[in-house]
């Protein structure tokens, strides 16, 4: 049996204990019970960087496509450098440096603290699809996004490159936005001009993606005000 979106959400509504629907979705049961699918806390209730305004409109949209899931554990394991299952500011840094963005040491614990939900001044596995999560189901701009366009970033990154090309990006990019908002994506991320000069395909390092990623969350966050400015009738 397959389900289209409506049908998805409506199924999920009617058995929320139902592994089915998991399955059907190409969710295995392990991922199904991860603290990023399931959490017994309100999200309003254990994060520090959510708004609460989001609070309830992204408990709704939390689903992760297994192929992201597959590119986040990827990157997750690379950043853990000291295998010990956390992301402490040190290896966050170390990954910042490689990719010829360095950045103050008060500014990544600043990134660790808007998703560290025990507060042990460090990111675990739950925390970082967490906070995945949480981003890709925010249309305001009010999330915290700085640790998640590291993750981004180097989710398109297959080979550590410390550059990424549209090619990269395709797959991850239609699983999530689907075919219909593809191009769109694409140039948010590349910009108009998505070849180089000398006819190949453009590539951008971080520090060009995260100049896009700032750019596109200022215009959220203004859309989101004019929205919010605009006279009820």
């Amino acid at each position: 049996q397959s389900f289209d979106s409506h049908s998805f959400k409506y199924y999920i509504k009617k058995h929320p204990n139902s592994s089915q629907i998991f399955t059907m979705a190409g969710i295995s049961d392990e991922m199904s019970k991860m603290a990023g699918f399931r959490r017994a806390v309100p999200l309003k209730n254990n994060h520090r960087g959510a708004t609460l305004e989001n609070s309830d409109y992204l408990t709704s949209k939390e689903n992760v496509q297994p192929v992201e899931l597959e590119a986040l554990k990827r990157v997750f394991k690379w950043l853990d450098t000291k295998k010990d299952d956390r992301l402490c500011w040190q290896e966050i840094s170390d990954a910042l440096i490689r990719l010829g963005h360095k950045t103050p040491r008060e500014q990544i614990e600043l990134w660790i603290w808007e998703v560290d939900d025990d507060l042990d001044n460090m990111v675990g596995w739950d925390e970082f699809l967490t906070m995945y999560q949480r981003c890709i189901a925010d249309s305001t701009g009010m999330e915290p996004r700085n640790l998640f366009n590291l993750a981004q970033f180097l989710m398109y990154d297959k080979e550590q490159a410390g550059q990424i090309s549209v090619e990269q990006t395709l797959q991850i990019i239609f699983v999530r936005r689907g075919r219909g908002e593809l191009d769109d994506e694409i140039r948010e991320i590349f910009g108009e001009k998505q070849k180089a000069d000398d006819g190949q395909e453009l590539k951008i390092s971080f520090s060009q993606f995260l100049h896009k990623a700032n750019e596109r969350l200022t215009k959220m966050r203004w859309t989101k005000k004019e929205v919010s400015k605009a006279p009820r009738k």
